[in-house]
């Protein structure tokens, strides 16, 4: 058995990001650029105008008050979109939109709600300063400047700044696709009715789950009962995808088939077994130039062992920078005795706000049990040497449940 630090980096090192390719802007949303993206131009493209009002000469209205109020002849009425060739000169203004083009001679816009209209002219009734509420060109983005770093994920804003750009496809990493298996004679589908001796697939679903939300496309295979050559041919059409995730069939039973069927495959075993509870008989091969996991098949250990070990190879096959969930060190809210010494334990933890940030068990630790994983917020890590913790005791925990996940 190897250690999880020892069982992660192994995974790491031999998961690679897929090569980019081109999307359409609109099919780019929640990806990861594959370049750098420097500016084609100026953002704005030329000096406008930030708010409705008129376009004017500082000094033209320098001594404008309610008063006795600057009048200057309306010449134009420029609307957003709009390109006006007169020019602003000595006693004249330009009526102007937001976003319109800052007029020649112009240097100040006036906003409407300090004017007011008469017979075809504006009075101003206070001065504003030289080049108040224009936008000036190249403002927010220069012309050949770094706007968008390769590895950064591309979000709302992202999107926005890309097409401000004019950038009607991007360089990515495609979502990578990910074949789900489940083996075992006692699964049924959601809708079977329940028999002695069978349970209801939940890991199908879970991974499924899991796999989107880190941001990859999961393709569900029918589950494959526990015969070899089910399995062999479950595996090669498994083998289309980038990754390929089984689920159960890699421990000691006799009807464990997993483990061998990938060996008659030719796959290269890096390791089976981690010292790690839950999901001690855990395996990774590489096939073909392609990860495959082979996760065992208890419900939680299944989550945990995603979470752990098939979430960072995802996201570094898809070439995100940050690879792992948020982790954080809080004191333990109650004493816990460990149930294996000499392994990795991961427990299922609710994290509680009091004068500091407590973790406290999110319900049964068993394999098998899915609740205490729906409650919990994390998972706490006591390493292998260490067999109890007391309360108030330092504890490391990775986020598994943001706030927004709730």
């Amino acid at each position: 058995m190897i250690s999880y630090e020892e069982a992660l980096k192994i995974v790491l090192n031999n998961c690679h990001p897929l090569p980019t390719r081109r999307v359409k802007l609109e099919e780019a949303y929640g990806l990861v650029l594959g370049e750098d993206i420097f500016s084609p131009g100026d953002v704005p493209p030329f000096d406008n105008s930030a708010m409705d009002g008129f376009a004017v000469r500082a000094e033209d209205i320098s001594k404008a008050t309610e008063e006795n109020p600057a009048i200057l002849e309306i010449i134009q009425d420029l609307k957003a979109g709009m390109y006006g060739e007169a020019e602003v000169v000595q006693g004249k203004a330009i009526k102007i939109m937001t976003g319109a083009p800052i007029p020649a001679g112009a240097d100040t816009v006036v906003r409407k709600e300090l004017t007011v209209l008469e017979n075809g002219s504006v009075l101003v009734l206070k001065p504003v300063p030289k080049g108040t509420d224009i936008r000036r060109a190249g403002e927010d983005i220069k012309a050949g400047n770094l706007v968008l770093k390769k590895g950064q994920v591309i979000q709302e804003e992202e999107i926005g700044i890309l097409a401000t750009l004019g950038l009607g496809e991007v360089p990515v990493y495609p979502p990578l696709k990910v074949a789900v298996i489940t083996t075992g004679d006692e699964l049924l589908g959601i809708t079977e009715k329940l028999v002695p001796g069978k349970i209801r697939d939940a890991n199908s679903y879970t991974l499924q789950a899991q796999v989107k939300k880190a941001g990859a496309k999961p393709f569900l295979f029918p589950r494959v009962p526990d015969d070899k050559e089910s399995i062999l041919k479950a595996l090669r059409e498994g083998l289309k995808c980038d990754l390929i995730i089984t689920s159960g069939g890699v421990s000691l039973g006799e009807y464990d088939f997993v483990k061998e069927a990938l060996e008659d495959l030719g796959a290269k075993l890096h390791f089976w077994k981690v010292r790690q509870r839950p999901g001690n008989p855990m395996a990774f091969w590489s096939w073909d130039g392609k990860p495959v996991f082979g996760i065992p098949g208890n419900p939680a250990t299944s989550i945990i062992c995603f979470e752990e070990y098939v979430r960072p190879a995802i996201r570094k096959m898809m070439g995100f920078i940050h690879l792992f969930r948020p982790q954080l060190k809080v004191l333990m809210g109650e004493d816990y005795i460990k149930e294996s010494r000499g392994r990795l334990q991961f427990l299922r933890v609710r994290l509680e706000k009091k004068d500091q940030i407590y973790a406290y068990l999110a319900g049964a630790q068993g394999s098998a049990i899915l609740t205490s994983m729906a409650a919990a917020d994390a998972l706490a890590l006591i390493p292998e040497e260490q067999d109890f913790l007391k309360r108030g005791e330092e504890v490391l925990v990775h986020l598994i449940h943001l706030p927004e996940d709730h």
